[in-house]
C-alpha cells in the first residue's frame, strides 16, 4: 500500500490546477461566497450549477494544500481537521458533478479526485479511479488515457512487474496526445536495464538525449532537470557495459553543461564501485584532461585515492593520501563545503582500509593514519589509528595516537555519550600502550595526563593508584610511600585500593628499612582502615620492636629512649606470640636500664623470669638486672640471692665469683670461697692478688692463708704488706714481721714502715725499761758513780737512735726518740739533784756541794731544752707538711690493716707532742673527723638508696669510704662512678 501511495502521489505533477494561485485569505473569501451561492446541502441545486461547483472543488483542494504548507510545513499537524474537511468536501463535489462533465473535462476531474484520495491516505480509491479510466478509454480524451497508462506503468515498475510496466508505457507512447513521451521512453529504458538488457537501455537513453524535443516544451524551454537525470542514468547504464573512450566522450557531449563533470565523475565512481578499476582510471584521465575547478580536482584526487585502495596498491595509496591532504589543507578549502565532503571521503578510504586490515594492520596503514592525523584534528581517526598501531605492537606510536585523541576530545566541553566513552577509552588506551611498551616514564606520563584531562573520570582512583604503583616498581620507594599514603588518606578512594595502597606503602617502608615511618604509618592505617586494624596493629607492634632495636643501637639521648619506652609500655604482650612477647619485655628491660628507670626495669625483669621457655641467656639477663637493681639500692643481700641464681658459663665464671665476693663483703658475709673460686678461674694477676689479700683479711688463720697465696700477693707490694701486717696484728709474731721486712719492696710501703716502727718502738720500750731500772738512790759513792756512768751511756744510746732517725728522715721516730731523749735528760738531772747531800757537811760545804750538783746537771737540762726546741720545730714541720697524714687516717679508718699496729705509734706521738709542749693534741681533730665521717657516711648511704644515680653523692661517698678504709665499698662505688661517667660521656657524644 505504501508503494502504491508513493506512485499515486505523482498524480499531483500531471494534474493541471484549475484554481488560480491565490493566497489563503482570498481562498477563504471565495469559498464563503461560492458556498452561499451554490448551497452545499442541495445536490440537485449543485448539479444545476456545475461550473460553480467545479470551481468550489478546486478552491477546497487548493486551500487544503496551502494549509498543509502553513507554518513552514507544520500545517498538516496544526490544521489537520480543516485540511481533511476541505478534501472531503472537494471529493464529494467531484463525485456529484463528474457524471455531468464533458469528455474533455471528465478525465481531468477524475485525476484530480484520485489525487485527493491519495492525499487522504486512500490509495486504493485512487487506484480504482485509474482502473476505471483504463477500462473505458473511449469515455476520456487521449491525454487522460496517456497519463493513466503512465501512472499504472509507474505502479507496476515500483512493484517490479516490469512486463506490465513496459506494456503500460508502450500504450502511452501510442497516444499522440501523450504529454510525457520522453518520460515514457525513459521508463522503458529502465525496464530493459532491470531486465539485464543494459546495452539496449544505454542505446535508448542515448537516443532520448539526442532527441531534444522529448524534453523541450512547446514554447522551447528545455527541461534541464529531466535532461540531467537521464544523462546521469546514462552514466549508470554505461558503467554496466564495456567502456571505451568513445562512450565516455558521448556521455560528456549528451550531458548538460551543468552536469557534464558530475556525470563523468559519477561514471568513474560507478566503474570504481563495480570493480572496473581500469575503466574508472580512463574516465578520470579524461576528467583530468579537461579544465576543471579546484573542487573537481579535489574530487578526482579522492577518487584516485579510493581506486588505489581498491587495487591494493598500499605504497601508492599512501602517496595519494598525502596528495589529497595537501589539497585539503589548501587555502581554497577555507569555507568550501566540497572540501568537507572530500575530507569525509578521504577519511572513509582510510577507515575502510583500517577495517579491512583490522586483524593485521600494515605499516602503510599506520603511515596513512599519521599523514591524516598530523593534518587534521580528528579524534576518531586518532583513536582508530591507535588501535591499529596497538595491533602491530607499535606501542609508542599507539600511545601518541591515544594521547592525541584524548587531547582533542578534552576541548569538547559537552561530550555526548559516545565521545565521553571514546575520551575515557583514549586516556586508558594511552596507559595500556605505555604499560605494554614497558616504559615506566611513559606510563607515569599517561597516568598524569589522565589526571590532568579527566579529573573526574571513572578510572581516576585506579590511575592514582597506578601512579604510586609505578613509582614502587621503579624502586622509588620514598615517593611511592608518599603517594600511597595520600591514597590511604583519601576517603573517596575505593576500599580495596586504599587497602592495597596501605600494604604497599608499608612494604616500601620495609624495603627502605625505615622502621620509624613503618611504625607511624601502620598505626595511622590501623585507624584509617578499621577492617584491617588487627593486621596493621601487628605490623605496628613489630615495627615498634624493630624501631626500638634501631634506637638502642644508634641513639644516645634519653629523650629517644623515653619515647620508645612509652610506646612499648602501651603494647600488650598478649597481642604477640611468645617470641615477640619476650622481645618486647627484653627491649623494655634495655630501655629502662639505660634510663635508670628502676621500677620499670624491676617489673620487666621479673616478667621475663615468669615467662615460659626462656633461654639460659634470657634468664641470666633478667637476674643480672635484678642483681644490679639490688646493688644500686645497696641491698647487697638481695643482690647476692639474685646473683646466686645465675649459672655462669665458663668464660664468665671468674667475673661472676669476683662479683659475688664483692657483694658478700658489702653484706658482711665471708667472701673467701668466692675469692678462691675467682682465683681458680681468673687470669688477671692484679685482681687475683686483690682476691688473695681479701681472703687473708677474712681468714680465721691469716698466716696460713697468707702462706697459701703469698706467691700472688708478692706481685703487689701494697697488698702483700697489707695482708702481712694484718697477719702480724693477729699473731704478734716478731719473726713474721722480720720475714715481711726482709723484702725491700715491703719496707718501702706504709705498712712496712709501721712494722719497722713497731720493732723500733719495742726496742725503745726495752731501752727505757732498762733506764728506769738504773736508779741513783741509796747507792754508795762507788755505786753511784757506776750508776751515773751507766745512765749516761743509756742516754747516749737514746741520742744515737734519735740521730739515726734524723739521718733516715723518719719523722715519726725522730719525734718519739727526741721526746724520750729530752725527757730522760730532764729525769737524770732531777734524779741527780734529788740525791741526799753527804752527811756531816757544814753549811758552807753543803752550799758548795749544792753548787757543784747544780753545775753537774746543767748540761743535762740544757740538752733537754735543746732537744725540746728541736722537737717543737720538727712538730711544726710535720704538721705543716702533713707528714703524719697516713698514720692519722687510722684514727678514721681504724679497721684497716696496720691500724692496730699504728695505735702504739700514735700514742707515742701524742706523748711526744706533750713533751714538745704542743697546746693541742695533733690527732684530736682527726678523731672528730672520724666520727663526723662515720655519721656522714650513714646519712649519705640512705640518700644514695633513694637516688642511686646522683654522681656527686656517689663521688662523695667514695671519698668517705676511702678515708674509712672500707676497700670493698670503695671498689663498688668506683665501679658505679665509672659506669655513670661512661654513660654521661656516651650520651654527650
Amino acid at each position: 500500500m505504501k508503494l502504491l501511495n508513493h506512485v499515486l502521489c505523482l498524480l499531483a505533477i500531471s494534474i493541471g490546477a484549475k484554481a488560480s494561485k491565490l493566497d489563503l485569505a482570498t481562498h477563504n473569501s471565495l469559498i464563503q461566497k461560492l458556498e452561499s451561492a451554490v448551497g452545499t446541502e442541495s445536490s440537485d441545486k449543485m448539479l444545476l450549477q456545475t461550473n460553480m461547483a467545479y470551481r468550489l472543488a478546486d478552491l477546497y483542494s487548493e486551500r487544503a494544500r496551502l494549509l498543509s504548507m502553513d507554518q513552514e510545513g507544520q500545517g498538516d499537524k496544526i490544521h489537520a481537521d480543516q485540511i481533511l474537511s476541505d478534501r472531503k468536501k472537494a471529493v464529494a463535489i467531484w463525485a456529484q458533478i463528474i457524471p455531468s462533465l464533458d469528455k474533455s473535462d471528465r478525465g481531468s476531474a477524475l485525476m484530480q479526485k484520485a489525487h485527493l484520495h491519495v492525499m487522504m491516505q486512500q490509495p486504493g480509491e485512487a487506484l480504482k479511479i485509474l482502473k476505471t479510466i483504463e477500462k473505458s478509454p473511449s469515455d476520456y480524451d487521449g491525454k487522460t488515457n496517456a497519463l493513466v497508462y503512465i501512472q499504472l506503468g509507474d505502479v507496476a515498475f515500483q512493484k517490479e512487474d516490469f512486463q506490465d510496466c513496459k506494456t503500460q508505457f508502450e500504450k502511452a507512447l501510442k497516444i499522440k496526445e501523450n504529454p510525457r513521451r520522453g518520460y515514457s521512453q525513459f521508463r522503458i529504458a529502465w525496464v530493459n536495464y532491470n531486465q539485464g538488457q543494459t546495452a539496449v537501455a544505454e542505446k535508448q537513453l542515448t537516443a532520448l538525449l539526442k532527441n531534444a524535443s522529448l524534453y523541450t516544451s512547446k514554447d522551447g524551454v528545455v527541461d534541464s532537470s529531466f535532461q540531467e537525470e537521464v544523462s546521469h542514468d546514462l552514466a549508470l547504464f554505461m558503467a554496466k557495459n564495456d567502456i571505451n573512450n568513445a562512450s565516455i566522450q558521448n556521455l560528456s557531449e549528451l550531458s548538460p553543461v551543468t552536469a557534464r563533470k558530475k556525470n563523468l565523475i559519477f561514471l568513474a565512481s560507478e566503474l570504481d564501485r563495480t570493480a572496473k578499476k581500469e575503466g574508472a582510471l580512463k574516465v578520470w584521465k579524461i576528467v583530468g584532461e579537461n579544465s576543471i575547478t579546484f573542487e573537481d580536482q579535489l574530487e578526482r584526487q579522492i577518487q584516485v585515492t579510493r581506486i588505489e585502495y581498491d587495487l591494493g596498491h598500499k605504497e601508492s595509496l599512501v602517496v595519494e593520501i598525502g596528495r589529497a591532504v595537501v589539497l585539503l589543507k589548501s587555502s581554497k578549502c577555507s569555507g568550501n563545503a566540497e572540501c568537507t565532503v572530500a575530507n569525509q571521503n578521504l577519511r572513509r578510504v582510510i577507515t575502510d582500509w583500517a577495517k579491512a586490515e583490522e586483524r593485521t594492520p600494515s605499516a602503510a596503514l599506520i603511515l596513512a593514519f599519521q599523514r591524516y592525523t598530523n593534518a587534521f584534528e580528528d579524534y576518531e581517526m586518532s583513536y582508530y589509528a591507535a588501535q591499529a598501531a596497538a595491533r602491530r605492537e607499535q606501542y609508542k606510536i599507539a600511545y601518541d595516537f591515544q594521547m592525541q585523541a584524548s587531547q582533542l576530545l578534552a576541548v569538547i566541553k559537552s561530550r555526548n555519550e559516545v565521545q565521553q566513552k571514546m575520551f575515557e577509552g583514549s586516556l586508558l588506551g594511552a596507559i595500556e600502550q605505555a604499560e605494554l611498551a614497558k616504559n615506566p616514564d611513559l606510563r607515569i606520563a599517561a597516568y598524569k595526563k589522565y589526571l590532568e584531562l579527566n579529573p573526574h573520570g571513572a578510572k581516576i582512583n585506579e590511575v592514582k593508584y597506578q601512579i604510586a604503583h609505578s613509582l614502587y616498581e621503579k624502586n622509588d620507594y620514598i615517593n611511592a610511600s608518599i603517594e600511597f599514603k595520600k591514597l590511604v588518606r583519601d576517603l573517596n578512594m575505593p576500599a580495596d585500593l586504599r587497602e592495597k595502597s596501605a600494604d604497599l606503602a608499608l612494604d616500601s617502608n620495609v624495603l627502605l628499612k625505615n622502621e620509624m615511618a613503618l611504625e607511624q604509618d601502620s598505626l595511622e592505617y590501623a585507624q584509617l582502615l578499621p577492617q584491617k586494624k588487627a593486621e596493621y596493629l601487628v605490623i605496628y607492634q613489630k615495627a615498634v620492636l624493630n624501631q626500638t632495636a634501631k634506637v638502642l643501637n644508634t641513639a644516645n639521648s634519653n629523650s629517644a629512649f623515653e619515647t620508645e619506652l612509652r610506646k612499648l609500655n602501651a603494647l600488650r604482650t598478649n597481642n604477640f606470640n611468645a617470641d615477640e612477647a619476650k622481645l618486647l619485655v627484653k627491649n623494655k628491660i634495655e630501655l629502662s636500664y639505660r634510663l635508670r628507670d628502676i621500677e620499670t626495669l624491676t617489673q620487666n625483669a621479673n616478667a621475663l623470669l615468669a615467662m615460659k621457655k626462656i633461654s639460659f641467656e634470657e634468664k641470666e639477663m633478667a637476674l643480672r638486672h635484678l642483681t644490679w637493681i639490688a646493688e644500686v639500692k645497696m641491698n647487697f643481700s638481695a643482690a647476692i640471692k639474685y646473683l646466686g641464681r645465675i649459672q655462669p658459663i665458663a668464660k664468665n665464671r671468674a667475673e661472676y665469683y669476683f662479683k659475688m665476693a664483692t657483694l658478700q663483703e658489702l653484706s658482711n658475709q665471708n667472701p673467701s670461697a668466692s675469692y678462691e673460686n675467682f682465683i681458680s678461674f681468673s687470669h688477671e694477676s692484679d685482681k687475683k692478688a686483690f682476691a688473695a689479700h681479701q681472703i687473708v683479711l677474712n681468714s680465721k688463720n691469716p698466716a696460713k692463708s697468707f702462706s697459701k697465696y703469698e706467691n700472688l700477693l708478692v706481685r703487689n707490694p701494697e697488698l702483700y704488706s697489707s695482708a702481712g701486717i694484718f697477719t702480724f696484728e693477729k699473731n704478734k709474731d716478731a719473726r713474721w714481721a722480720q720475714h715481711l721486712l726482709a723484702r725491700s719492696t715491703v719496707r718501702k710501703t706504709f705498712n712496712g714502715q709501721l712494722l719497722a716502727h713497731t720493732i723500733a718502738l719495742e726496742a725503745l720500750k726495752q731501752n727505757l725499761k732498762a733506764i728506769s731500772k738504773t736508779s741513783l738512790k741509796g747507792l754508795s759513792d762507788a755505786n753511784l758513780k757506776r750508776a751515773l756512768v751507766k745512765r749516761n751511756a743509756q742516754l747516749k744510746g737514746l741520742e744515737k737512735l734519735a740521730n739515726k732517725s734524723i739521718q733516715t728522715k723518719d719523722t715519726s721516730l725522730q719525734l718519739i726518740y727526741l721526746s724520750h731523749v729530752s725527757e730522760e735528760n730532764n729525769r737524770l738531772a732531777h734524779d741527780i739533784t734529788s740525791l741526799a747531800a753527804p752527811r756531816g757537811l757544814k753549811a758552807t760545804e753543803k752550799a758548795q756541794y749544792q753548787a757543784q750538783v747544780k753545775q753537774m746537771v746543767q748540761p743535762y737540762l740544757a740538752q733537754a731544752v735543746a732537744v725540746q726546741t728541736k722537737m717543737q720545730d720538727l712538730w711544726k714541720q710535720a704538721l705543716a707538711k702533713n707528714s703524719l697524714t697516713e698514720i692519722s687516717e687510722c684514727l678514721v679508718g681504724a679497721s684497716k690493716p696496720g691500724c692496730v699496729t699504728a695505735r702504739t705509734e700514735i700514742l707515742a706521738l701524742r706523748e711526744s707532742s706533750k713533751i714538745a709542749g704542743l697546746a693541742v693534741d695533733p690527732f684530736e681533730k682527726l678523731s672528730e673527723v672520724r666520727q663526723k665521717t662515720l655519721s656522714e657516711s650513714e646519712s649519705l648511704k640512705e640518700k644514695i638508696k633513694a637516688n642511686p644515680f646522683n654522681l656527686s653523692d656517689l663521688a662523695k661517698m667514695k671519698s668517705l669510704q676511702t678515708s674509712l678504709g672500707r676497700g670493698p665499698m670503695v671498689a663498688y662505688l668506683d665501679q658505679r662512678l665509672t659506669e655513670l661517667q661512661t654513660k654521661r660521656v656516651h650520651n654527650a657524644n
